[in-house]
């Protein structure tokens, strides 16, 4: 029990951190992206589960955000998420507008 403890803390850190780059990026729609340059798709994975879920969501979407922002992305059209179950993997399409 001791030892998650202490990782907990680590956990929360890594998550709670915005890094300021990923904030340099537009979250969009289709419709917004419509006249700019597709750049390609993009992924993140969520690094905790269950009562951190969002947390792990959170990170999962930055670490999109950074995937689009090497590729030269000004704006990311994440796919909808599923209804009703666990989601495994946060996926999108960068954009250069």
């Amino acid at each position: 029990m001791r030892r998650y403890l202490v990782l907990l803390p680590t956990v929360l850190a890594a998550c709670a951190q915005p890094a300021a780059q990923v904030q340099t990026i537009r979250e969009a729609t289709a419709q917004q992206v419509s006249n700019c340059s597709e750049l390609g798709r993009v992924a993140g994975v969520p690094g905790v589960y269950g009562p951190f879920a969002e947390f792990g969501l959170k990170d999962a979407r930055n670490a999109a955000k950074r995937a689009a922002i090497e590729q030269g992305a000004t704006d990311i059209v994440f796919d909808p998420a599923p209804q009703n179950e666990t989601q495994y993997r946060v996926s999108g399409t960068a954009y250069r507008c």
